[in-house]
């Protein structure tokens, strides 16, 4: 019940849809203005845990500016849930 729950408080949203925001935060990030794609990956948890993660970032930007980007995008798959396909 509690994992129905959590899944009902977070918004369900499409691969693309995920996949764009991430890009947009991607690039407002120092550094980041050169990202051109950045990809998702789905996750099959078996708890109430996040269905996705970032994969891939396209062209890789340096370590630190890795670092940080991932950082800026590392609240994302808690807030949102990727729908089924």
């Amino acid at each position: 019940m509690r994992q129905k729950r959590e899944l009902q408080q977070k918004l369900t949203k499409s691969r693309a849809w995920l996949e764009a925001e991430c890009l947009k935060i991607a690039r407002r990030t120092l550094g980041g203005s050169e990202i051109q794609l950045v990809t998702i990956r789905r996750l099959h948890p078996k708890g109430a845990g996040p269905n996705w993660k970032v994969a891939d970032i396209i062209p890789q930007p340096t370590a630190p500016v890795s670092e940080v980007v991932r950082a800026a995008l590392a609240h994302l798959p808690d807030a949102y849930h990727l729908e089924e396909e």
